[in-house]
């Protein structure tokens, strides 16, 4: 699994994760998601597909078996260096947003590093403009819109530099505005090469894209 092919970014073999209370357990004995492809994860409600993304990203760790990062080891790696590399949109963007500003929220973790003001600065300002929210730089993150929460917490992650992005249930209380936005932000990353997997059951996205399909059901990867 060490030799894991340079178009995949993440692979899975003979993962196990148990919740300690309740006795959900989550399988899965094989997987490889690929990079600058849509992966589209699928099941039912409560069929485990937010825990295998928790899992995916570092978030989780599976109790056995092996979960590669661009060909490196998981457990050889801190949550900071997976998130490096893999990010992941929670189901409420809300949820990962601290700063008080759209400006502080794109900045912020550059600052406190001690990075290159000038740097975080020019790739701030480019992110935002891709995803329209240049107008937006002054308003306060808890003044946004669920879509323009959504789309600043994507800018944040690719701050970061990750060249995967796992996106869970990212159309949940969108309008159709939104979604068409969302729908051009996720064809824009395919287009630079991103990798990304996609969480739903929304028909209309799964329909709409043709792409590597996952599905969940009660707990185990099945196809």
């Amino acid at each position: 699994m060490g030799n894991t092919a340079l178009n995949t970014a993440i692979s899975v073999s003979n993962l196990i994760y148990r919740y300690p209370q309740g006795g959900f357990t989550i399988s899965c004995p094989q997987l490889e998601l690929p990079t600058g492809k849509l992966t589209l994860i699928t099941g039912p409600n409560g069929s485990g597909k937010t825990t295998l993304s928790k899992l995916l990203c570092g978030i989780l760790h599976p109790e056995q078996g092996e979960l590669y990062i661009f060909g490196t080891c998981a457990k050889d790696l801190s949550l900071g260096a997976i998130g490096a590399q893999v990010g992941y949109l929670f189901q409420d963007p809300s949820r990962q947003l601290f700063a008080g500003t759209v400006w502080k929220e794109m900045t912020f973790v550059d600052d406190i590093l001690g990075r290159d003001h000038e740097a975080a600065a020019k790739r701030a300002r480019a992110l935002l403009e891709r995803f329209g929210l240049t107008s937006l730089v002054e308003r306060s993150v808890y003044h946004l819109s669920r879509g323009e929460k959504q789309r600043l917490a994507l800018c944040t992650i690719l701050m970061g530099g990750a060249e995967f992005v796992i996106l869970d249930e990212p159309t949940i209380g969108l309008d159709g505005t939104n979604r068409e936005k969302l729908y051009s932000v996720i064809e824009e990353l395919l287009a630079q090469g991103k990798g990304l997997a996609v969480i739903s059951h929304e028909n209309e996205l799964i329909a709409r894209y043709s792409a590597h399909r996952v599905r969940l059901e009660r707990g185990r990867v099945v196809a």
